[in-house]
């Protein structure tokens, strides 16, 4: 896995560094989203609460992926601005298999009572 930085940029009002990478992976498939944040986080020098990736694009049948990823001044600024889901996708394997939870079983319909219209009384 071969990793390219395209762009930084900067911006003071999120306190983050938004970077553009592009991955080469050749011989195998698009790498797990902690694998790239592992790497991306000892390339740039970062601790691993500070940086998450944010979104990862392949094209089909292409080798190269496309990542982008942040990098937060402080692990709490992170925690303020970048939503759970992210959070959670930028976990370790292991750990994101023991937060999710087995679906609960369907309730059975209850059968409803049928009503039946009342008898008409002949006169």
């Amino acid at each position: 896995m071969e990793i390219k930085v395209l762009g930084q940029v900067y911006n003071p009002l999120l306190k983050r560094k938004e970077v553009k990478v592009e991955i080469t992976h050749s011989g195998s498939g698009t790498p797990d989203r902690f694998m790239i944040r592992k790497e991306l986080a000892s390339r740039l020098n970062v601790k691993l609460d500070n940086l998450y990736v944010v979104d990862i694009e392949t094209k089909t049948g292409m080798e190269k992926t496309r990542c982008d990823a942040e990098v937060y001044d402080t692990p709490e600024r992170a925690r303020e601005i970048v939503p759970n889901y992210i959070i959670a996708r930028n976990k370790p394997p292991e750990e994101r298999k023991k937060e999710v939870k087995p679906a609960e079983a369907p309730k059975k319909a209850e059968k409803k009572e049928e009503k039946k219209p009342p008898e008409l009384k002949k006169k």
